[in-house]
């Protein structure tokens, strides 16, 4: 058999398939023509309905703009050249701007909204119109002969007083209007509005240099539906609530990221950007508490939660589905499922992600159903930290989107540590050395909402409004206390019989208040420890290592004693205060015993009892999880549990020199038996033990073989003295450092109870050790 040539032939179905089969939806259908008119550089499209109630031969949809209009070259060479378009890697003449349709099928938007098409255009106000007849159903054949190209439409010329009526268009206009009859479906009232609706929700102008109108001839009446279509939602939020703002700039190099609050900005700040695909790209998010919530109602006539939550806007149009009702593209109501803290949903949020792609990295679905997953898209919107820094230094990301909403995420739900910023606008010395103070206060409370998925090499600047945050806090205060009055007040000799569920309501907001505010006042007291420990200068030399493990093999302890000496390991310093205070108290006594009357007796042990409560709650303090920390034990995901921890704690740890990272790019899960309690010891000791190391970092991994989970603590310090063999860094008293030589085995104690292994042994390539924790899965 010879060699010859074979070609693809298009049969006429195959409009059904680039029409209808791609374009499954009505609304989507006229859309994709307001994109159209929009490319054509006009300044408005009309939408007019008409007999259009039920399916009927005199049904009518006019889509009419006044933009550059067609040739007849244009319509023969770009019209009906099926899957062709001009708008690829072009730019729009007037802005230089991406196309917002560039995949040549959108002209069979016409075919799913009605069965027959005039389409008349001009390119030139002095010429005639042209117009373009096709019977779309001519092309509903199933002979297997029959293609695509056989199928004759007509072309001819009309005059203006040819022009049908029915359109605004003046005799001395340019553009294109699409007459489309027989419509395929109705288009009652509860229809036209959604379709109002998306369209309100399909375009971002700001500039109003676009705008939709809509006629529905069949509801004369009606005011909702025959009038300009408006969306000013966004721009009337950012004074009601608290939003973030974050613009990459159009060179890809820099990231400006705001935080507002009532109108306000709180802070802004410059970063590198790492995302390689990114640029000319804008994330806004605003957080709807229960007055924006009341506010979107009044302004749109339906629940934010009806409206949508994060629209995805390319090159000026939405992209559906994104941003839809119960459509969680972000992850954001999966996060809030873990309930491991109190993370927002697309209930609490609406927004817009903005992306002027001139490069083309973002590629929408032929279907018109969202944009194709590839590295752009990934970089946008990936939940975990697993982005590679483009920047060149090995950082791992979570996608820019993520990056931004846990920021607004933190500042909404933990808010700042108020009760640290005083008002400080007096003029005297002292008071402006306190301002100075204040100003430290601010800083240092905000700023972990400012790092937060930020690595710190990326921050190039960061301002903050001083006054309004001071202001703020004192309003923030007032506020607190005018509440509690009226709670006083309201409920004094009620009983909880009494209470109704606006009552309930108002005492679940105030406890909810006051948990912020001791979550707060734990935040700080772990930091003040932090910093306290990293300053603790050496004030033992070592000991001879047989002489520490007979002494701690003699020494038999009580479970109590055991904890006890843990608690003292993590908080040493608070209990070392309360001891120099009873010893004080006690020399005092012995040299004078009037010197310490009964009063004095009385403050002092007032005094213990307010440091013994802060270590109780420290000792109960670990990240911000959900679970009790007091409880025994708990039967939870180990490493989820770990990943939470390390994260509050580099939220926490301001000026330690460690970073700590922690990455788990598979997902791994653990489900163990665990005391909470136990296992923040053995990762705060891990950690104290690399920053006594000189670590500057410190990698914590989850890995898996077969059913083999390893926990990997890798730093970079300066690793295992070989003075000692690996195991018995796990016994009583080894150390090299100026610690107890207790740390490592506390861990080795309870990873044995959670019947893992632990190791330790040097790096083989670079500096430093690596602490591995194995457990097998069941």
């Amino acid at each position: 058999m010879q060699d010859r040539h074979v070609q693809f032939s298009a049969h006429a179905r195959l409009k059904d398939i680039v029409g209808r089969g791609l374009i499954n939806d009505d609304n989507v259908a006229i859309i994709e023509l307001v994109k159209n008119s929009k490319d054509a550089e006009s300044n408005s499209v009309h939408i007019s309905f008409s007999h259009a109630k039920e399916i009927n031969d005199d049904s009518l949809l006019i889509i009419q703009d006044s933009g550059q209009g067609m040739s007849e070259k244009d319509i023969r060479d770009k019209w009906l050249n099926i899957a062709y378009s001009d708008k690829r890697n072009a730019r729009r003449k007037s802005d230089n701007k991406a196309y917002a349709g560039s995949m040549g099928i959108g002209r069979f938007s016409c075919d799913r909204l009605g069965k027959k098409l005039e389409l008349y255009t001009r390119k030139e106000h002095r010429q005639d119109w042209l117009c373009l007849e096709i019977d779309w159903t001519k092309f509903e054949v199933d002979n297997k002969d029959t293609q695509i190209g056989a199928i004759k439409s007509r072309m001819r010329g009309v005059a203006d007083h040819e022009f049908p009526k029915g359109t605004d268009l003046k005799k001395s206009t340019k553009g294109t209007v699409l007459f489309i009859r027989q419509l395929r479906s109705p288009w009652r009232k509860d229809k036209l509005k959604k379709l109002r609706g998306e369209l309100g929700r399909f375009a971002v102008d700001p500039s109003g240099e676009f705008s939709v109108n809509l006629t529905a001839k069949d509801y004369p009446d009606d005011e909702n539906l025959n009038s300009k279509v408006e969306n000013r939602i966004f721009e009337e939020l950012d004074f009601r609530t608290t939003s973030i703002s974050a613009v990459i700039s159009p060179e890809g190099n820099e990231t400006v990221i705001a935080l507002r609050h009532d109108g306000e900005e709180v802070f802004r700040s410059h970063e590198k950007n790492p995302y390689a695909s990114l640029r000319r790209l804008e994330v806004k998010i605003f957080f709807l508490n229960r007055q924006a919530k009341a506010h979107f109602k009044r302004k749109t006539g339906y629940r934010s939660v009806e409206f949508g939550s994060i629209f995805l806007f390319l090159n000026g149009f939405r992209v559906l589905p994104y941003g839809k009702e119960s459509d969680d593209w972000l992850g954001l109501d999966r996060r809030k499922q873990q309930g491991a803290r109190r993370f927002l949903s697309t209930r609490d949020v609406v927004g817009h992600i903005k992306i002027d792609d001139r490069e083309e990295n973002f590629q929408p679905i032929s279907s018109r159903e969202g944009l194709v997953n590839n590295a752009a898209f990934d970089e946008l919107i990936c939940a975990s930290q697993t982005i590679e820094s483009s920047l060149g230094d090995k950082e791992r990301l979570y996608g820019f989107f993520h990056k931004v909403f846990r920021k607004l995420e933190r500042f909404v739900v933990e808010g700042l540590d108020w009760d640290r910023i005083q008002d400080d606008t007096q003029g005297s010395k002292e008071e402006k050395h306190e301002r100075g103070a204040t100003r430290r206060k601010i800083y240092e409370s905000l700023i972990p909402t400012v790092m937060i998925r930020t690595p710190k090499s990326h921050l190039i600047d960061v301002k903050l409004n001083h006054p309004y945050i001071v202001r703020l806090a004192q309003k923030e205060a007032d506020s607190h206390k005018a509440f509690f009055a009226s709670l006083q007040d309201r409920f004094k000799g009620m009983s909880a019989a009494q209470l109704t569920p606006a009552d309930k309501r108002d005492i679940f907001h105030f406890l909810e208040k006051r948990e912020k505010q001791f979550a707060a006042q734990k935040s700080f007291l772990k930091r003040e420890n932090i910093e306290l420990t990293k300053q603790k200068v050496e004030t033992e030399r070592k000991l001879n290592v047989e002489t520490k493990r007979r002494l701690f093999a003699e020494y038999e302890s009580t479970a109590d004693q055991q904890r006890i000496l843990q608690m003292h390991h993590q908080i040493g310093l608070i209990s070392g205060m309360l001891f120099k205070l009873f010893n004080r108290a006690i020399r005092n006594y012995r040299k004078n015993p009037a010197s310490i009357t009964k009063a004095d007796l009385f403050e002092l042990v007032e005094q213990s009892i307010f440091d013994i409560d802060k270590i109780r709650k420290v000792s109960k303090f670990a990240s911000k999880a959900s679970f009790n920390i007091a409880t025994n034990r708990i039967n939870e995901d180990l490493i989820q549990f770990i990943e939470e921890y390390i994260e509050s704690f580099s939220e926490l740890s301001i000026g330690l020199s460690l970073e700590i990272r922690f990455s788990n790019p598979s997902g791994i899960r653990l489900t163990r038996f665990f005391r909470p309690i136990e296992l923040t010891m053995l990762i705060d000791n891990l950690i104290s033990n690399a920053a006594k190391a000189s670590a500057g970092r410190l990698e914590i991994m989850a890995r898996k073989r077969g059913k083999r989970v390893t926990i990997l603590f890798v730093d970079d310090g300066k690793g295992l003295s070989g003075k000692y063999q690996p195991e018995e860094y796990f016994h009583s008293g080894i150390t090299t450092t100026s610690g107890s030589g207790i740390g490592l085995r506390h861990a080795k104690q309870i990873i044995d109870q959670m019947k893992g292994e632990i190791l330790i042994e040097n790096n083989d390539e670079s500096r430093g050790a690596t602490v591995k924790i194995i457990f097998e899965e069941s």
